[in-house]
């Protein structure tokens, strides 16, 4: 009987293959592992780990196009200032030059690190997900303004760029937003994954705590106080005087309970949980007071009454499909689910009506 053997230079490729994380082929417009969405100027951009920066003209709601996708690897988030994308690229930092359905990058700024196989077989791990914070100087402004998903790893705060990488807190200056200029680099915890700017400060997200900085001097933020919790994955949200923070244990995230914490910000430097509610799987999160929709992972989405931050209650469940992230503009809701996008009508929040869908392979 005729028997076959792998020849060693193969095998030497298999291994090696297996060893750095195999990545199956995949249609390059494809919305693979979307992470987060930016919104500005009638325009959606959805970062893909996988795939890079899918921009969609969404000033049709019913009828959202694609306009291009600009590839890049490990992108986990943008920012938009002028006719310029930010957009990370692992270690990396470009400006990206939007003009009508073309691009092409004018500067790039820090290293494009080696990639440490977060995104294997598929699927990243559950706590490869990218955690991060609406604006809260934009969330809720009309859609020519712009807003933030609350995964976003960016915060634009007029001639400066906060940006969250690898447990790092970067600082640039924009004011010439094509030559981006590297400032500052504030000490943080490792462990810091999210951002959220609201007023004068910062709210940074970590897998041990919710962590407010003074941006009054912007290139300098200093840590004014803190919230700690057992370790988590935590986006966070503000409204007024409340930070809205969910927790989410298993896989790489931590053991924390799934629940989300209502804060008290009154005094930043003195922040207090007034109210603690068990919620499902709690992924992303969008508020407008006195609503607040959640992410529930595979189980969907739901919406709470937080008209008294110390007694959240809910008031709605949709169960029909998976979910990650929102954004609330006017009365539309974006919301980015694993695979694909959808968008609602929300002139009546606990009725959400549905717009449109960007499916999963749009080409």
């Amino acid at each position: 009987m005729k028997r076959h053997f792998l020849s060693p230079l193969l095998l030497v490729i298999l291994l090696g293959s297996m060893s750095a994380g195999f990545r199956p082929a995949s249609p390059p417009d494809q919305l693979l592992y979307p992470v987060n969405m930016t919104l500005a100027e009638g325009r959606l951009y959805v970062s893909d780990e996988y795939t890079g920066v899918h921009v969609f003209d969404v000033s049709d709601l019913s009828a959202p196009r694609r306009v291009m996708r600009i590839p890049l690897q490990g992108n986990r988030g943008t920012a938009v200032k002028d006719d310029i994308v930010f957009a990370g690229e692992y270690g990396a930092l470009h400006a990206i030059r939007i003009t009508g359905e073309t691009y092409s990058i004018v500067a790039t700024i820090g290293e494009k690190y080696k990639d440490y196989g977060v995104i294997d077989q598929g699927m990243p791990p559950d706590g490869g997900f990218a955690c991060a914070c609406t604006s809260g100087e934009q969330a809720y402004a009309p859609m020519s303004s712009g807003g933030y998903s609350s995964y976003a790893t960016f915060a634009l705060a007029g001639d400066h760029l906060y940006r969250i990488d690898e447990g790092r807190l970067l600082v640039y200056d924009v004011s010439v937003p094509e030559q981006p200029k590297e400032v500052a680099r504030p000490r943080v915890g490792w462990d810091i994954e999210t951002i959220h700017p609201a007023a004068n400060l910062l709210f940074l997200g970590g897998r041990r705590g919710m962590y407010i900085f003074d941006r009054t001097d912007p290139l300098a933020p200093l840590q004014v106080g803190q919230v700690e919790h057992a370790r988590a994955c935590d986006p966070v949200v503000v409204s007024g005087s409340t930070a809205y923070v969910t927790l989410r244990g298993g896989s790489q995230c931590g053991a924390a309970p799934d629940e989300l914490l209502c804060v008290n910000i009154e005094e930043p430097w003195d922040p207090r949980v007034v109210a603690v509610k068990p919620l499902a799987t709690p992924w992303g999160l969008v508020v407008r007071e006195p609503h607040l929709f959640v992410s529930n992972g595979e189980s969907g989405y739901s919406l709470l009454d937080v008209s008294r931050p110390e007694a959240p209650s809910p008031t709605a469940v949709w169960t029909d499909w998976a979910t990650r992230d929102f954004i609330w503009s006017g009365d539309t809701l974006f919301v980015l689910g694993t695979r694909d996008l959808r968008i609602f009508d929300v002139r009546d929040p606990s009725h959400p009506v549905l717009l449109s869908r960007i499916e999963a392979a749009t080409s």
